[in-house]
């Protein structure tokens, strides 16, 4: 008869070997490249001519413990330069090397665990700063739940900003977008805060960096208005043309608040004059002119014939 070992042994010798293979593994020097985001801070009145690189890497040796938190839970992992303290030569130029490059890390590592830094110098141009007052273009998406719709426009608050930087660009911006994000199923009033873009944060800043988007959403409702008076536009007091019927009816469409709120003196229906002195079928589509977040889906009836009237003793 076969005897059963017993598992628990065997279960914590491999507990204890996979331990003692991690424990090993991380008090050991290990070389890898850690990789900082380059940020440059500029003193009052300047800007950078040409964009820096993004980010430097530092090829460091170190232990296993070191490598993962620099990797993994350092916060705010950064090489930050500060050119107020850096000297800048007359015709802006600024050397940076690899001592200042790594002066600039953040957290802070031991010179003697680096081995290399890419790239060793950075040259940087300045030039004078200039400044712009800039709109603020939204590039949110807004998707109302089924059945509801967004009642007006988007607001943006603050919708524009002052940025500043590179003289050579400043003047090409004619907006500042918002980063790219969507929000769907919404089904009433909303507010969010959104990040402004950042694709150009070394050459042009700003001290605004998000924005408030809000926007009203509401269920939509459809409601029929009669007797829209027909308005000719752009013609003589006295005219030739006559349409008929002098009045129509609007099947519109919007969200429930609104529709509750509308009256049918918001609704405008217009024929322009030109319309009428080019026609010759005797039929015309009027244009209809209404508040914001409300849609005309119909009319009654869809054309109004159109006549010109002969005067015998013209």
């Amino acid at each position: 008869m076969t005897s059963k070992r017993p598992i628990m042994p065997i279960l914590l010798s491999i507990v204890l070997a996979l331990g003692l293979w991690g424990y090993v593994s991380m008090t050991s020097l290990t070389t890898v490249y850690v990789t900082y985001p380059l940020v440059v801070d500029l003193p009052e009145e300047r800007s950078l001519e040409i964009e820096p690189p993004n980010s430097i890497s530092v090829k460091l040796r170190t232990s296993g413990w070191q490598l993962l938190y620099l990797q993994y839970f350092s916060s705010g992992k950064e090489c930050r330069i500060d050119l107020a303290k850096t000297n800048i030569s007359s015709d802006g130029i600024v050397e940076l090397t690899k001592t200042e490059l790594l002066q600039g890390i953040n957290p802070t590592v031991s010179l003697e665990k680096v081995v290399e830094v890419l790239p060793e110098s950075i040259t940087l141009k300045t030039g004078m700063l200039f400044r712009q007052t800039l709109p603020v273009r939204s590039r949110v998406s807004i998707s109302p739940g089924k059945g509801y719709m967004l009642v007006g426009k988007l607001h943006i608050e603050p919708d524009s900003i002052v940025v500043r930087g590179n003289g050579s660009i400043i003047p090409t911006l004619r907006s500042w977008a918002t980063q790219k994000i969507s929000f769907g199923d919404l089904t009433g009033p909303f507010s969010f805060t959104v990040p402004l873009q950042d694709t150009l944060q070394n050459l042009v800043t700003s001290a605004i960096k998000e924005v408030t988007i809000s926007g009203d959403i509401q269920q939509i409702t459809e409601v029929t208005f009669s007797d829209i008076p027909i308005n000719i536009v752009g013609g003589p007091e006295q005219s030739d043309h006559s349409i008929e019927p002098n009045r129509i009816s609007a099947i519109v469409r919007g969200g429930v608040k609104r529709i509750a709120s509308l009256s049918a003196d918001e609704i405008k229906a217009i024929v322009y004059y030109p319309q009428l002195v080019q026609d010759s079928t005797g039929f015309v589509t009027p244009t209809f002119v209404v508040p914001a977040g409300i849609t005309v889906l119909g009319t009654n009836p869809t054309l109004l014939k159109h006549r010109l009237i002969i005067y015998p003793n013209r």
